[in-house]
C-alpha cells in the first residue's frame, strides 16, 4: 500500500516539475519578444546611414 502511494506521488512530483521547466521557457521565451517589440530605437540609431555619412 505504502509503495503505491509512493509511486503516484513520485510521478506527480516528476510530472510537476517537467510542466514547470516547459512552462517557464515558454515564458520567457514570450517575455523576450515583448521586450523586443517595446524597444524603441532613438532617433540617431534608426538612419544608421545618416550617421556614418555625418562621420566621414
Amino acid at each position: 500500500m505504502n509503495w503505491t502511494v509512493l509511486i503516484i506521488f513520485g510521478i506527480a512530483a516528476i510530472a510537476l516539475v517537467i510542466f514547470l521547466v516547459v512552462r517557464n521557457k515558454k515564458d520567457e521565451k514570450d517575455f523576450e519578444e515583448q521586450i523586443n517589440k517595446d524597444y524603441h530605437k532613438a532617433k540617431d540609431e534608426e538612419g544608421d546611414i545618416k550617421i556614418e555619412e555625418e562621420t566621414k
